[in-house]
């Protein structure tokens, strides 16, 4: 039996073959793996010795679903925003909305966590129009709630681990649970917190747009805006994807930073403060180009962003992709990829990718999330690369809806 559940693979044995230590405690062991008994073809799960390999096992089938449910649901997400945002800047009576919410007297302060403003802005909207951002917001919410299926807190890995820190809290075990970080999935987290930011963006924008159309005299409202918050959201996707190496994310928190400090700089009155502000935007779209030069094939489509926020700097209305082609072709294409027959693999940074057709690596590539090294030639693999058959069946199995 031993020799069936490949015990040496996963324990330093003695000369009696006896597990002495733990000698891989996070190789990836699929539920396949898990043998019956060559005598009586009855389970091997139930027994104790092996109970550590079912368990890793049981954490490894419970990862592959998340990873399914990340791109399951991230798709049909991204696609309707740019929708949602082509409905929302074509609405007609866009004038007299922005005139009835900023009649009168009144100030509106828009600062505190992310959540706030966006509470704020829908007050005050909600009050003239019902209809104005019902569907960009009812996107928001299903946004929030895929955010919270997919943050670390969530994952399988997390979980146990809180228990066994639990257990051993209340004296009920002395146990310890430890792994290491590349198992946990971060890019589900990562794409919510870019779309989370993209949407919030475009409703910054579209109400700072309505005070801007507010000409009258007899309107003497005010608008303060101090975006600290949104800025820290910015630096944190930037700096979860240099960890996680994600070049898209990258770039694209970059691109959010300068957009909200443009957004600032609409509603700054104070020039040697709109300068600051200008200076700051620059630098971060400097930077969102760097990347955008240096790894072309993993940030298509933001080339188009980085001109339209350098419009915002020049005193252009707030600029929200919603016809960006490259952007859809790339969704489409993933789509389409996950649908595939082809097999999967992992570069050397953990993520996931396929080759097509007979699946052997006949052309060099590079990985879409952080650039390594893919594919291969003549159905040799890149350095670095390892196949990831635990994946092929459950993704073969997947449906992502239109």
């Amino acid at each position: 039996m031993d020799g069936q559940m490949d015990l040496r693979k996963h324990y330093c044995l003695d000369d009696l073959e006896r597990p002495t230590a733990i000698s891989a405690s996070s190789t990836p062991f699929s539920i396949e793996d898990i043998r019956t008994c060559a005598t009586c073809r009855g389970s091997l799960r139930g027994l104790s010795r092996y109970g550590r390999l079912v368990r890793r096992a049981l954490l490894d089938e419970a990862t592959k679903k998340l990873i399914l449910y990340v791109n399951q649901r991230y798709i049909p997400l991204a696609q309707e925003l740019p929708r949602v945002l082509y409905e929302l800047q074509n609405r007609n009576g866009f004038e007299a909305l922005a005139a009835a919410v900023f009649r009168g007297n009144i100030q509106v302060r828009l600062e505190g966590p992310p959540a706030h403003p966006v509470e704020l802005m829908s007050y005050r909207i909600k009050k003239t129009s019902k209809v104005h951002w019902s569907g960009i917001l009812a996107l928001r919410c299903r946004l929030k709630e895929y955010q919270e299926r997919v943050k670390l807190e969530e994952q399988p890995f997390i979980q146990v681990r809180n228990m066994v820190e639990n257990a051993r809290r209340r004296k009920t075990t002395s146990s310890q649970f430890g792994f290491h970080e590349s198992v946990l999935q971060t890019k589900g987290q990562l794409q919510a917190a870019a779309l989370l930011l993209r949407l919030d963006l475009a409703l910054l924008g579209d109400f700072i747009s309505m005070k801007s159309r507010v000409h009258s005299v007899q309107d003497q409202s005010d608008l303060f805006v101090n975006l600290k918050e949104n800025k820290k959201e910015s630096r944190l996707l930037i700096s979860d994807s240099i960890a996680s190496h994600r070049i898209m994310q990258q770039a694209e928190g970059h691109i959010f930073l300068a957009q909200l400090y443009a957004l600032e700089l609409q509603t700054s009155k104070q020039s040697s403060h709109a300068e600051d502000l200008r200076e700051k935007a620059r630098n971060a779209l400097e930077e969102s180009e760097r990347f955008c030069n240096m790894h072309p094939s993993q940030t298509r489509g933001l080339s188009q962003e980085i001109e339209g926020t350098r419009s915002m700097l020049n005193g252009a209305t707030h600029y929200a992709p919603v016809t960006n082609e490259e952007r859809m072709a790339v969704l489409n294409a993933m789509a389409s990829e996950f649908r595939g027959t082809g097999h999967w693999y992992y570069c050397e940074n953990g993520h996931p990718f396929t080759i097509g057709e007979c699946g052997g690596a006949m052309e060099l590539s590079r990985c879409p999330d952080c650039g390594s090294a893919v594919g291969g030639r003549n159905h040799r693999t890149a350095g670095g690369v390892t196949p990831a058959r635990d994946l092929e069946q459950a993704f073969g199995q997947m449906h992502i809806g239109p």
